[in-house]
């Protein structure tokens, strides 16, 4: 039975990006679509079409090698070298988008379901899942339970944890996986998928989604882009054809059919890849952006999890907290050493690495800092040598034991993309009159926003066809859940950790809009 629109699943939803088969309204052929994704027969049959990979890139604010300088570039061997994370992403057509959201869905369930079989196992893995927070309510001695536990609430929880134990002194070690979704072994994926299932051998459904999740094919977005290039930039897409395909098609896709983007292949317009990811002449890992990718990323590493619990957490009293790759145990001081060495032969065991480099320990520990002071302290401890006050950096912010702070790093980031935008705005304003800027435009990014403004209206277009033939948009409003900026985050933290400093980080906000402003006007 098909459930009314208002009430159908999470996954089902309209997606706004581009790709090689046209977008699809979710509101129009929501039975349709409702009625294929969930027929098993349609699925196993289904012909997954290539991803399209681009790179997220995000500049780095790092130390230069063999100096005591910070830069986001230098020089090395005579040639400019950027300090720049190169993130991969990969995603699909709508079509199969729907698809993997409908199974990932199904196996998140039953996931749930594992994890709930193990007491405290739950609350050790924080990425990827619903999580609700649990507040106690006043005038009832019970507790209610209210979506929305944030990356907030997660780093707070292991805050409050170190300031609990450094009466006594504690550690805490970080350990990061290297190459964490690009190195998944597929047999190991396959073999949890059928436990999963209680099954020896996957359904054609389900086999025929993970096969396309791990032997995917792929094409580069940037080769779908014109090939001149201005001034050192990307080169932007060919708009008059995307246009004319909107027009005379009603839709919005990089090619009007299958049949043209099969010949594009044939004539060597573009390039079909395949196997991305190789270990030990082995095909292994998958792609980052599809919507089963992260709960396969988390089913992958449930015996690592359930191995960390039983051993780390009940039998040694630690501390235990999983981030998709990023892993967080707090255990007393004297058993620091046996904890790293337990978790890298562990991890093993599930065929990827912990990268040692980025594998990093600390003590906190109560210190008297006056003699009417005492306060939490944090060391950094490597290649044992002992830095006093280094801050633990986790979950996008900084802790020093006796404070926490939103990590520098992500606060530089925002006000770049703030300077960033009125550049923009600047540019693309009308040079006729000048060059006009409109600050309610950019005020979004930055101004307080009105936590007491629960709903918004949002303007949404689609493709009718007009009374000459032609397809054109129709502009529509609806009325949406709000979402609070990057400000409303720095209040949400600094309220839900009691830390006014953080407040005080963002206190320049205006100064710096309003610089940016008078420099571009210039």
């Amino acid at each position: 039975m098909i459930p009314p629109f208002d009430e159908r699943p999470s996954w089902l939803k309209s997606r706004g990006y581009l790709h090689i088969t046209p977008k699809i309204d979710v509101y129009k052929r929501y039975e349709e679509i409702f009625t294929k994704i969930n027929n098993e027969q349609f699925v196993s049959r289904h012909a997954f079409f290539p991803l399209i990979h681009s790179v997220i890139k995000e500049r780095k604010y790092k130390k230069i090698p063999n100096t005591n300088q910070r830069a986001h570039s230098y020089i090395k061997d005579g040639k400019p070298k950027k300090n720049a994370k190169l993130r991969p992403l990969h995603y699909a057509t709508h079509i199969d988008a729907l698809i993997y959201g409908k199974y990932a869905t199904k196996l998140l369930a039953l996931y749930e379901d594992e994890l709930s079989k193990h007491e405290g196992l739950s609350d050790c893995i924080i990425a990827y899942r619903k999580i609700l927070e649990e507040t106690e309510n006043v005038e009832e001695p019970v507790f209610e339970k209210i979506p929305g536990k944030s990356t907030i609430h997660f780093a707070n929880e292991a805050f409050n944890e170190i300031k609990k134990r450094s009466l006594t002194g504690c550690s805490v070690l970080m350990f990061d996986i290297k190459s964490f979704f690009s190195e998944l072994n597929h047999e190991l994926i396959k073999k949890k998928w059928c436990e999963l299932l209680n099954v020896s051998r996957l359904p054609d459904d389900d086999f025929n989604v993970f096969n396309s999740a791990t032997d995917f094919r792929y094409i580069l977005r940037d080769e779908l882009r014109v090939k001149s290039i201005k001034n050192g930039k990307r080169a932007g897409f060919d708009e008059k054809r995307l246009a004319a395909i909107r027009k005379y098609r009603g839709i919005e896709a990089f090619y009007e059919s299958p049949k043209e983007f099969r010949k594009a292949i044939k004539d060597k317009k573009i390039k079909i890849y395949k196997r991305p990811f190789m270990k030990n002449g082995e095909q292994v890992g998958i792609p980052q952006g599809l919507p089963i990718s992260a709960v396969i990323a988390n089913l992958y590493l449930f015996d690592f999890d359930l191995t960390i619990l039983q051993n780390i957490v009940e039998a040694r009293g630690g501390f235990y907290r999983r981030y998709s790759d990023d892993i967080m145990i707090i255990c007393e001081s004297d058993q620091a050493d046996e904890v790293e060495k337990f978790v890298l032969e562990e991890i093993k065991k599930s065929n990827v690495e912990i990268s040692e480099e980025k594998t990093e320990k600390f003590l906190f520990k109560t210190v008297e800092v006056s003699p009417k002071i005492n306060r939490i302290s944090s060391h950094l401890i490597r290649d044992g040598r002992m830095t006093i006050g280094k801050p633990l950096t986790y979950l996008g912010f900084e802790f020093y034991g006796y404070q926490t702070l939103i990590k520098s790093a992500n606060l530089s980031k925002y006000y770049r993309r703030m300077v960033g935008s009125v550049k923009r705005k600047v540019k693309r304003s009308c040079p006729s009159a000048g060059k006009v800027l409109f600050p309610r435009q950019l005020k979004k990014i930055y101004e307080q926003v009105n936590l007491e403004k629960e709903r918004v209206i949002k303007k949404r277009r689609r493709l009718e066809k007009n009374a000459n033939g032609y397809y054109s948009f129709v502009f529509s409003e609806k009325e949406i859940e709000s979402r609070g900026s990057y400000l409303s985050y720095a209040r949400r933290a600094s309220k839900t950790m009691n830390e006014p400093r953080i407040l005080r980080q963002v206190r320049k906000n205006k100064i710096i809009f309003r610089k940016a402003m008078a420099k571009n006007l210039k």
